[in-house]
């Protein structure tokens, strides 16, 4: 955990957000849409309309699900060195939302996502040291619709060796999902001992699921895989207009999931999930704002106050290409949620409000956090650090370069950049006088051509093709 911490919300002020919630909860409620669900929470002493879908759930209830809530969560990954412990102690990454458009890092053109686009970005990302799970973050559009999402999850596990986060709209998609994944791993009891991808399940603002989703959530929890419940309330639309306010919607979606979660499997895996934010008040449009920054960075403070895991948004810009904008946005918004300490910060890689993924930014970002993790770090003062000796040794007008102190202490106190460019303005020339995204495209080219991430075996892969076949067969039929 880094030195460096950052609280929005005190105390008093997080139980305020958490009691107002409880109250919402209670009333009005929330709208389910889906008899399962609302079946789960009739059992568990909720106030069920089955007429009008909806709930109202008690605190008792509220404060059982997040007893049996785990506060620690291992995210497995197919190579076990990428595995994940969310345990409050580490800040890891992860890359943006599920776009339909990506930047063409060869044309520089906003074209529709395909899934051997989806393919490289899960090999960029297995390659960057700083993404440590990869959210299918684009809809491969060459792929019927309603094979998407599992396709997705495949391709990603197929093209990287780290935890996936995926997505299902449905308790058929979970299902298919899972059974992949069970087969990666060996069977269903060793899934839920080793969940190699999480599932993002969105509740729809203000207050309401969708009935697939949330039935997804209730395959997903009896499965042992990590439900990620990631609200995204509206500041002035979908939630109040004041920041207080959008937090408690976004607290009590989540609550709300928590529960659902809990109680169709007592100890089912969940994170404390949000990417709430403002809107253009001139149009009614998601926007990256400060106001945004802020109320995600203090989701943290919910997180902790109940001991759970956490997925924080903070990253993505607004800026339509990789430039001046593109750079502040995500850097204000990712050392901001940074300093706060959630478990995982999603956002990399992301232009127009994650509407478009980037690859040139997914290496960037790979550097903004770099050094912000450096900033974050902070630095040690004892005698080794103070190094009086050292520079009495040294003394006036002398250098520190050959000491071995410098040697023993550099790696440690200064980071080094991988795509920066420090050279003195003739050496910038001579070397092309490139800016940071044409190097980046050209980090990229190499990237592909040299980093194979080992696939999934051949035997598994036939097996997994059964599955697909027999989903085809049901979604498409389904379709016609």
């Amino acid at each position: 955990m880094s030195r460096s911490r950052l609280k929005l919300l005190s105390r008093s002020e997080t139980k305020d957000i958490h009691d107002a919630s409880l109250q919402i909860l209670e009333n009005p409620g929330l709208r389910i849409p889906s008899k399962r669900a609302l079946d789960i929470l009739k059992m568990a002493g909720a106030n069920v309309d089955y007429e009008k879908n909806r709930a109202t759930i008690p605190e008792d209830i509220v404060r059982e699900a997040l007893r049996r809530a785990p506060k620690t969560l291992k995210y497995c990954a197919r190579n076990p060195k990428n595995n994940l412990l969310l345990n409050k102690k580490e800040t890891y990454f992860t890359t943006d939302a599920y776009s339909v458009f990506i930047r063409d890092s060869k044309t520089g053109q906003r074209r529709s996502s395909t899934n051997e686009d989806l393919a490289q970005w899960a090999i960029l990302s297995d390659y960057l040291p700083q993404i440590h799970d990869i959210w299918t973050s684009m809809v491969p559009n060459d792929i019927p619709e309603s094979m998407q999402r599992i396709v997705a999850i495949l391709t990603c596990l197929d093209n990287s060796e780290k935890h996936v986060e995926g997505m299902a709209l449905s308790a058929r998609e979970a299902q298919y999902e899972i059974e992949i994944a069970a087969a990666i791993v060996g069977d269903r009891e060793t899934l839920k001992k080793k969940p190699i991808f999480s599932a993002i399940q969105c509740p729809i603002a203000p207050l309401g699921y969708e009935k697939g989703l949330i039935e997804g959530v209730i395959e997903f929890a009896k499965a042992g895989i990590p439900v990620v419940p990631l609200a995204m309330p509206l500041a002035g639309e979908t939630g109040p207009v004041t920041i207080a306010g959008t937090l408690v919607v976004n607290n009590a979606e989540v609550l709300g999931s928590i529960v659902i979660s809990e109680f169709a499997n007592p100890g089912a895996p969940v994170l404390y999930a949000g990417d709430p934010s403002g809107i253009d008040l001139m149009t009614g449009a998601f926007v990256i704002s400060p106001e945004g920054v802020l109320i995600n960075s203090a989701l943290t403070s919910l997180a902790h106050y109940y001991g759970l895991p956490s997925l924080i948004t903070g990253g993505c810009s607004d800026s339509k290409i990789p430039d001046a904008q593109a750079a502040y946005e995500r850097t204000l918004g990712l050392v901001t949620t940074l300093l706060t300490g959630p478990d995982i910060i999603c956002g990399l890689g992301g232009l127009e409000g994650a509407n478009v993924m980037c690859p040139e930014l997914l290496l960037i970002d790979n550097e903004i956090v770099e050094e912000a993790l450096r900033i974050a770090r902070g630095f040690e003062v004892d005698d080794a650090t103070l190094a009086v000796d050292v520079i009495r040794g040294v003394g006036p007008g002398g250098h520190f370069l050959s000491q071995k102190h410098t040697v023993d202490h550099l790696k440690n106190e200064y980071w080094i950049p991988k795509i920066s460019n420090r050279d003195p303005y003739e050496t910038w020339i001579k070397k092309g006088a490139k800016d940071i995204v044409q190097i980046a495209k050209e980090k990229i080219e190499e990237i592909l051509s040299r980093h194979k991430p080992d696939p999934i075996p051949l035997d598994i892969r036939q097996e997994i093709s059964q599955i697909i076949k027999k989903c085809e067969s049901e979604f498409l039929k389904r379709k016609h």
